[in-house]
């Protein structure tokens, strides 16, 4: 990942700048040796903060654009076209100004009207405290109360249900009604009062017969997704060459979760700000507004809260600056590195950073900045250049840091601005891109898209092969790792930095990695030069030598053959090729009831059947190989649809 892209203010402040320093302050600049001396350097050049002009600016909020938007809200609820209602009033309410309290509850109630007849009662319910808690008029609240029973009575909870009726009653002695709908309202409620009770009583009775199911289902709702998992067989080796890297200690089948992991930074990309958390990147249909800006929303009030409470107070009116300039999202992930912890914080860790074991780093919380602060960086191959602009683009983050009330001392702003410049490195080659599986319509194979980054220190510590032994999806921001073949104990776990063998021919492959990421890929396919899917003989059948462990050759036998016993040319073991013809013939049923159990959206099925082939194929056959790539590939679509997805068609109904 780049620091910047060409759109955008940086690219020109950097030339500026570069080109106002003479042959010697550049070289004294290249001279400098730690993060800390070059941002010292670079922030001591008062061209750059006269250059950088910044200021907070909070923008999208206004009450003129609410009323409007409130405006065409209400006319289509009018309509009874609840959805464009919906949308609406989100856009209303994401606009209004913190200062408009009453104003903002009014249209938290309207949202939740159209959310009531959406049948979102959990939702609708959500507004109508949120309203209340934002001095929602007293003479209408008796709309809230009625509102509010209605959504209990949906839910069935006749007991809350009744209590809300009540309140409407007594909320109607200051409404200011016409006395026939004011006596209208009266009755409706009354007549629920005197209804519910009897209610409440089957209610009771009914819930002691299925007292057993309750039980059921109280085990079910506890088994929540762990926030982090880690598989026991899991560990990590180091090695001069390989850097640390994952092992497995046992052997693994397709299928295993080896990794659940909570990033320990993770950003948005300004396309989705509004469409998903910037806290936890779940898809938002109903939004928590940010109070101050419009450039960010929340799934709830307590991601809201924790947002709020930490890097958003710091970020909050500079959205627009680091999306404006065409910094990357990495550059907003080393800012955020910085902001979801106090300067204090990163001022007691510093005579710690860089001096722990890794067995100490392991056994740290995620959100611990000493778990990432080892993660490679290739520091000492980077040119003066390289960086000189990752040390101006620490100076442009923190400008808005301190524009924003972060640090105070010029020694910790030095500190803390080394640090920007140690993220920047280290975010360029651990990072990984969060994604979400976007479909136009629900027939539609759908294309996995890029909506934001994270830094998963876990995860970052898996190399590379162009024949990954895993796939990873992501469920809002956290990362889930699984298997999609047999990995033998002892062996390297390994994931996809990218190009794929059976896509992308090995030169440009290892090109593409040389340039990224700094290495020579000598994976299996790389060094055996394994040919692209479209080039594997189907005709050509690669079967293992029975001679088992002792003997790692590969008889390549015709489709088409008439013998049962083919010698090895290597252990003179005899193979039994019926068998593995057979075996080919099983997967392939296999595999036609695994892809129609996939169409049919049964994914948990589908899998166990491209898991059953994978395993009866990895018995007699070996990669590459046609089939066995196309059980692989249908295992990631298959693990893909229990992460982020979207369609939509659906979400216009």
């Amino acid at each position: 990942m780049e620091i910047y892209y060409k759109d955008g203010t940086f690219p020109r402040y950097c030339e500026t700048v570069r080109k106002s320093l003479d042959a010697n302050q550049f070289n004294r600049f290249a001279q400098l040796t730690s993060n800390e001396d070059r941002f010292r350097f670079v922030n001591g050049l008062r061209s750059i903060v006269d250059e950088l002009r910044l200021k907070r600016e909070y923008n999208g909020k206004g009450m003129e654009q609410a009323t409007a938007l409130k405006t065409l809200g209400n006319k289509a609820f009018q309509a009874e076209r609840w959805n464009d209602a919906l949308v609406f009033y989100n856009k209303c309410y994401v606009a209004t100004p913190k200062e408009n309290v009453q104003e903002k509850s009014i249209i938290l109630a309207n949202r939740s009207a159209a959310l009531y007849h959406l049948e979102k009662y959990d939702l609708a319910l959500r507004d109508i405290q949120r309203a209340l808690a934002h001095q929602y008029p007293k003479q209408m609240m008796y709309k809230l109360t009625e509102r509010k029973a209605r959504c209990y009575l949906a839910k069935k909870d006749y007991e809350a249900a009744l209590e809300c009726f009540k309140a409407t009653v007594t909320a109607l002695d200051d409404a200011n009604l016409p006395l026939e709908r004011r006596q209208k309202l009266e009755r409706d409620a009354q007549i629920m009062i005197n209804l519910l009770p009897t209610n409440i009583e089957m209610e009771k009775k009914s819930k002691k017969k299925s007292s057993s199911k309750t039980v059921d289902h109280a085990i079910g709702q506890a088994a929540k997704t762990p926030e982090h998992f880690v598989e026991k067989a899991l560990w990590f080796d180091e090695t001069p060459d390989e850097g640390r890297f994952a092992r497995t200690s046992a052997d693994l089948k397709p299928n295993t979760i080896l990794l659940l992991e909570r990033p320990h930074v993770s950003t948005l990309l300004e396309d989705y700000s509004l469409d998903h958390c910037t806290h936890c990147f779940k898809r938002v249909s109903v939004p928590i507004a940010c109070p101050l800006c419009a450039d960010v929303i929340f799934c709830s009030d307590e991601c809201e809260a924790k947002a709020n409470s930490s890097y958003h107070k710091y970020e909050c009116g500079f959205l627009h600056i680091l999306w404006g300039s065409g910094a990357s999202i990495t550059c907003h992930m080393a800012l955020r590195m910085i902001t979801q912890k106090s300067e204090e914080y990163f001022m007691k860790l510093k005579p710690e950073l860089g001096e722990l074991t890794n067995e100490q780093i392991d056994k740290l919380p995620i959100d611990d900045y000493r778990k990432v602060y080892k993660l490679v960086t290739h520091e000492s191959t980077r040119s003066p250049e390289d960086f000189f602009q990752r040390t101006l683009m620490a100076t442009l983050l923190n400008t808005c840091l301190t524009l924003g009330g972060y640090g105070s001392s010029p020694q910790e702003e030095n500190f803390i601005g080394g640090l920007l410049v140690h993220n920047l490195q280290l975010l360029q080659f651990n990072a990984h891109e969060v994604s979400e599986i976007i479909r136009d319509t629900p027939d539609d194979i759908g294309k996995s898209t890029f909506i934001g980054g994270g830094l998963y220190p876990t995860l970052a510590l898996f190399n590379h092969s162009c024949d990954p032994g895993v796939t990873r999806y992501y469920r809002g921001n956290q990362v889930c790792v699984r298997t999609v073949k047999n990995i033998a104990a002892d062996s390297m776990v390994a994931e996809n930095y990218g190009p794929l063998f059976t896509q992308v021919r090995r030169e440009e492959r290892q090109a593409t990695l040389q340039n990224q990421y700094r290495f020579t890929c000598q994976c299996v396919p790389c060094m055996e030069n394994w040919p692209l899917f479209t080039e594997m003989d189907p005709t050509a059948i690669r079967f293992r030598c029975d001679g088992g462990k002792i003997c790692s050759n590969v008889l390549i036998i015709p489709a088409e053959i008439n013998e049962f016993m083919v010698k090895c040319t290597e252990c003179g073991e005899h193979t039994n090729i019926m068998k593995g013809l057979k075996s080919v013939q099983d997967t392939d049923m296999l595999f036609k009831a695994a892809t129609r159990l996939h169409t049919a959206g049964e994914y948990e099925a589908a899998l166990r059947k491209y898991v059953e082939m994978m395993e009866t194929m990895s018995e007699v056959l070996v990669p590459p190989y046609r089939d066995y790539h196309l059980c692989q590939q249908g295992l990631r679509a298959c693990m893909l649809e229990f992460g982020n997805r979207y369609t939509k068609a659906v979400a216009k109904k």
